[in-house]
């Protein structure tokens, strides 16, 4: 019986992708935590109350139901191995690094507010890290999400629209809230809903319709 150069082919093909080797699993080269900036830009442990004011005196408040959240993300920095299957898992080697979220709920459980403090990587195959910051806040169904980067950790030039962070926070000498100057403000604004933040203060304030609610202290 002849066979066709061309089912021989297709038979070799087939026998090496399917007894073809996995990658191995991820390799862990390092451990970095947060740097001095990271760890303090939020002031939060988790157990207080956030009250808020707005113009007319009204007041709402959030807390944190599951405290601090110190957690631990695989940074990976390199890929190591790609399997020749389409579509098939990688593997790289990896930092171990650390994180830090604080979830906020207000008493009426209508509003939420997530901050996260992380470390993120700039350029692919280098330790070009840097820390960040991403905040997220809802009210009812609309909600915004936006973050910036707290400290480079690297020398050279770190250009954050370059990051992975997708909306940037906007940083503002000053910005008058209902009558108050805040200085060194970190800021953003969408739709109806906006934040307002400090390093080493947290949420300043939140802004919802028309209206602004100031921290109160």
């Amino acid at each position: 019986m002849n066979v066709s150069p061309l089912l021989l082919l297709f038979c070799l093909f087939t026998l090496l992708t399917g007894v073809a080797c996995n990658c191995p699993p991820d390799e862990e080269i390092g451990q970095l935590g947060l740097s001095e900036a990271g760890r303090n830009f939020l002031p939060y442990d988790g157990t207080e109350t956030l009250r808020f004011v707005n113009g007319s005196g009204q007041a709402m408040a959030f807390s944190a139901p599951r405290g601090e959240e110190a957690g631990q993300d695989q940074l990976c920095v390199n890929i190591i191995c790609t399997e020749a299957r389409f579509n098939s898992p990688s593997s790289c080697e990896y930092y171990l690094t650390d994180n830090l979220r604080y979830i906020f709920v207000s008493d009426d459980k209508e509003r939420l507010l997530d901050l996260a403090v992380f470390t993120g990587l700039y350029e692919w195959e280098t330790e070009h890290f840097f820390d960040a910051l991403q905040v997220s806040f809802s009210s009812g169904t609309p909600s915004i999400q936006a973050g910036q980067v707290i400290e480079q950790r690297f020398d050279g030039t770190l250009t954050p629209e370059e990051t992975s962070i997708t909306n940037l926070m906007q940083k503002r000498e000053s910005v008058e809230l209902n009558g108050t100057v805040f200085t060194d403000v970190w800021s953003f604004e969408q739709d109806n809903l906006g934040f307002y933040l400090q390093p080493g203060k947290g949420v300043i304030a939140l802004k919802e319709n028309s209206q602004v609610w100031v921290l109160e202290e």
